[in-house]
Parts: C-alpha cells; structure tokens; sequence
C-alpha cells in the first residue's frame, strides 16, 4: 500500500501554532510606512523628550517607532504582537519595569532577556497585566525561573544566535531536547508558559520540534515548508514529541524564584560555563541591532 504524501506546512500547522518573525511586508506597502512611521516617532520624541529626561532621544525615539510600527500592521496580524525591550536593559531590572510600562498591554507580549533581572522584572510586570517573553533562552534553570515569573510563553534559542547570522560558525549541539523538557515540565507543574521555539536551522530540525506550543519561523522557512511534501510515516517518525500527552518520568528542579544565589550558580554550571557564553552573546547581538537602530534615527533626524 503506497504511503500518502503530506504538505509539510500544513503537518507542522496541525501540530503547532506557526509565528512569524519578519520585516518583510513589502506587500503592505512597508516601505512607505517604515518612513512615515520613522517621521513621526522623531517628530513626537521631540515633543516628549522633556517628559523623559533620564532616555537618550535616539531610544526614545525607537521605543515611540515601535508603538507606532505596532499600530499600523496589527489590522494585518492575527493573535499578539511581540515587541523587544531594549536589550541594553538585559541587567537592569527596574529600567526593564519603567519602559514595559510605556506600552499600550492590550495585544501585546514584551520580549525581555532571560537574564535573573529581566526575569524579575517579568515577575512585576505580572501584576501590572503586561505579557511577558523571555528570550535570550538557553538552559531549564532559565525556563523554570520564566515559568515562576509568569511569562506567557519562552523561546528556547535552538541554535546559538551568531550560528543564524554568520552561516559559517559552527554550532554542533542543538538544543532540540531543551523545547520537549521546557514544555514537559510546564505542563508537569501546571504552569500556562507555552515553549516558542526558535532560531532553528533546516528542516529536519523544524520536523523534529512538531509538536512544540509555538514555533517562530522566517520566511525564507515558511516558504520551504508550503513548497515541500513527505510521506506521512517519515515525518511523523521525526518528531521529539511523539508521546507529548503521556507523562514521562516527572522532572525534578529547585524553585527559583526567591533563591538568586542558587540560581546564579546552578545557570553558572550549565555545560561548564557555556550557557552563559550564549546569553551574553545574543545579547550583545540585539545590543547590536539597537546601536544601529538609534544611529539610523540620528541620521535621519540631521537629513
């Protein structure tokens, strides 16, 4: 009996809620209202500059942007939108705090370094109904302190971030098991974080996370997944989550939310450090991206 053939987007939709992470809306005329939107952020920013003496005008001008980038695609996006705090407050707890508080909640989900501040202030911002997401994920003791701070959903990096921008560096260990015991472990505690999972590399590592919560994919990925098919029984094969409804051996972790010392060395301890390399390199990446973005707005504010 011949075996049946599957679209491959439509098995991984089956499966598991599909997010996409892009710029790439040129057919909402993105452009345009990329410059539109960059006008009046520095326009506003100017106005309200004095109202927030303590923020450089550059990132106060891209926090206005990223309020009015929201606005304008969110009658074209179903579900929540997720915005970035600025990286550079990874270790700043109360920064992190102060400028979450600046955004409409309504929609909208907070992507905040999984450093133990930027957890913490995820556990704040709880109490104010602001979501959280706690990115930069590498590690369970990252996961478990995301769960106790009550983020809505995490994203286990798969791939250390510099392996997805530099297509030459060698990342040999990814961390596809980390989404299955995140995910076990939520449910095992009866916690509500989803796993997103993200910064994967081929198809086979995508087939392999079905399954998973939520998964956020580029285009390019998206676009590989409607174009190709497979027989049923290979790709189900494929899975890590194939026994995802029955309980496995239940997992065993400290709490710690209250216990920063504990925390510090057992995150300290993962693969003898390495886990830490990882942390501070996305971060200096997103810093990156932020030191860019407020040298962009300099130039276009001396145009």
């Amino acid at each position: 009996m011949q075996n049946t053939q599957i679209n491959l987007l439509d098995y991984l939709r089956a499966r598991t809620q599909v997010d996409l992470d892009t710029f790439d809306v040129t057919g909402m005329g993105f452009p345009m209202i990329l410059r539109a939107v960059l006008n009046k952020a520095i326009e506003l920013a100017a106005s309200l500059h004095q109202q927030y003496p303590t923020v450089v005008r550059e990132e106060l001008t891209i926090e206005i942007g990223a309020i009015l980038l929201a606005i304008e695609v969110r009658p074209f996006v179903t579900g929540n939108i997720h915005l970035m705090v600025n990286p550079n407050y990874a270790y700043y707890q109360r920064k992190t705090v102060e400028a979450a508080k600046n955004f409409d909640p309504s929609r909208l989900v907070l992507k905040v370094a999984a450093t133990w501040e930027g957890l913490q202030a995820c556990r704040e911002l709880r109490y104010s109904r602001i979501q959280t997401l706690a990115t930069t994920l590498f590690t369970m003791e990252q996961a478990i302190l995301a769960g106790e701070a009550g983020c809505v959903s995490i994203s286990p990096f798969v791939h250390e971030l510099k392996a997805i921008f530099e297509p030459s560096y060698n990342d040999a260990d990814p961390l596809l098991p980390l989404c299955v015991q995140a995910q076990q472990w939520y449910r095992q505690e009866l916690l509500p974080t989803k796993v997103k999972a993200c910064a994967t590399i081929g198809l086979d590592e995508i087939l392999q996370l079905a399954g998973v919560a939520a998964f956020t994919l580029v285009p390019d990925d998206l676009k590989l997944l409607q174009s190709s098919h497979k027989e049923v029984d290979e790709v189900q094969s494929l899975s890590l989550f194939q026994d995802r409804e029955v309980m496995q051996d239940k997992l065993a972790y400290p709490c710690y939310i209250n216990d920063e010392a504990g925390y510090r060395l057992a995150f300290a301890r993962v693969e003898e450090g390495r886990a830490q390399l990882k942390l501070g390199q996305a971060i200096n990446i997103f810093c990156d991206f932020q030191t860019k973005a407020e040298q962009l707005v300099r130039d276009a504010t001396r145009a």
